[in-house]
């Protein structure tokens, strides 16, 4: 191979995230809503029922299907779980890419008629709101945790410097808890309404 045959390649190539065609990938919406005089956020709790992290608190969204780009699937998922389908997206926000092989593509969206939200129960137990200044005022609990690697038997410590002796990296991991009223937000929502704030406080 030549270099105009690598150039032919990689010319027009669209950079994205090393990887990711063996990553789990999904979309998410961040909605906005103004209600009772304030802007708040809306969060679904989830179903019950489902298989995948029941009761947990989420904000809409999903996982990306083949055809579709991310904010296609975003609009999808958030008109299938609470039906709305008139909602302005501002801007798409930190894509974040997870220690367990996932990709999560954020937008940040405007809900335009709070009426429209009719809840699909096969997926949404209920939603809530939390107010923006309330969160901005109210810092998350951190707790930090390491990450370990359990390297297979057959891991070939031969072909390595100091073999089993090898001195691999670390990785640690937070997980923050936001507090309101009877809600625990946690986990990756938690950490996306965690980068969300910090770009209002700048």
């Amino acid at each position: 191979m030549n270099i105009k045959d690598i150039r032919d390649k990689v010319e027009n190539n669209k950079h994205y995230i090393n990887g990711w065609e063996r990553m789990k990938r999904s979309s998410i919406i961040i909605p906005l809503v103004e209600r009772n005089n304030e802007t708040c956020i809306l969060f679904e709790v989830r179903a019950k029922r489902l298989n995948s992290q029941p009761g947990d608190i989420c904000f809409p969204g999903g996982k990306i299907d083949n055809n579709e780009t991310p904010k296609e699937a975003a609009l999808r998922e958030i008109f299938e779980e609470i039906g709305v389908k008139n909602i302005d997206i501002i801007n798409e926000l930190d894509t974040v890419v997870r220690y367990d092989g996932i990709i999560i593509h954020p937008y940040l969206g405007v809900i335009k008629d709070i009426k429209e939200i009719n809840i699909n129960e096969s997926e949404v137990d209920h939603v809530f709101y939390v107010p923006i200044d309330y969160l901005l005022n109210h810092e998350p609990l951190e707790v930090k945790s390491k990450i370990y690697v359990e390297r297979s038997k057959e891991f070939p410590y031969e072909l390595i410097v100091n073999k089993e002796n090898y001195k691999f990296r670390e990785a640690h991991y937070r997980s923050l808890f936001y507090k309101y009223e009877d809600y625990n937000i946690w986990g990756i929502t938690a950490e996306m309404l965690k980068n969300f704030l910090e770009k209002l406080m700048k």
